[in-house]
């Protein structure tokens, strides 16, 4: 299919991964930025020849939707952590333990929130690659707790969005601003406060059907 990433034996036979494809490429955008991102710079970090990088990924717009589905690998533990949340506030807080670490991950590789949040289509909770991984373990965490899937899309939404959208804000590469980081913050937190109450409500109301559903069996 035009614009996909190749698999297949082309891959053993120089022993490069697609795993491997995407570590490089973000190698290169942390230094150059996506602006600067060519295939020739990723096979130079390989150690292979550009056109045998063709031969895993078809074209430079192909590795730009592959860097953007799968360039979350490192927020793995946080995909693990949703699998054990058992509470709204356990939600919460890990939730904007993930925002701060996503919002440094972005701004340490310019021009990636732009291309994620471009490519952000509504399939990307099917893909199996990392970006669909993670947000399937938040929206499923959710759901655990008695969230509806349209409510639990919503609320993952909301706090992707505010950070890609802040880190979009900056005025400067690198570390933020004091002004930045705090406006970040305060503006996280009144969000994630307003999202505590919401869940409280609808988890609360899915508590209270459950209970009421439950049929008499006393005598």
């Amino acid at each position: 299919m035009a614009g996909q990433a190749r698999t297949g034996s082309s891959h053993a036979s120089v022993g490069i991964s697609v795993a491997d494809v995407v570590a490089q490429a973000l190698e290169v955008v942390a230094e150059r930025g996506v602006a600067g991102l060519t295939m020739a710079a990723v096979a130079e970090r390989l150690g292979v020849r550009t056109p045998t990088l063709y031969h895993h990924v078809r074209d430079k717009a192909a590795l730009l939707r592959l860097l953007a589905r799968d360039a979350f690998t490192s927020f793995a533990a946080d995909q693990a952590a949703y699998e054990d949340v058992t509470s709204v506030e356990a939600w919460i807080e890990l939730t904007r333990s993930g925002s701060l670490r996503l919002r440094d991950f972005y701004a340490a590789h310019p021009g990636l929130a732009g291309l994620v949040q471009a490519t952000a289509g509504q399939d990307r909770y099917q893909d199996d690659l990392s970006r669909g991984r993670l947000a399937r373990s938040q929206i499923e965490a959710l759901a655990r707790l008695g969230v509806s899937a349209g409510e639990a899309k919503e609320v993952f939404e909301a706090c992707a969005r505010w950070t890609l959208a802040a880190v979009a804000a900056r005025t400067a590469p690198g570390d933020p601003a004091p002004d930045e980081e705090r406006l970040f913050l305060r503006g996280l937190d009144w969000l994630l406060s307003g999202l505590r109450a919401d869940l409280a409500r609808v988890v609360g109301r899915s508590a209270d059907g459950s209970s009421r559903a439950q049929p008499n069996t006393e005598g």
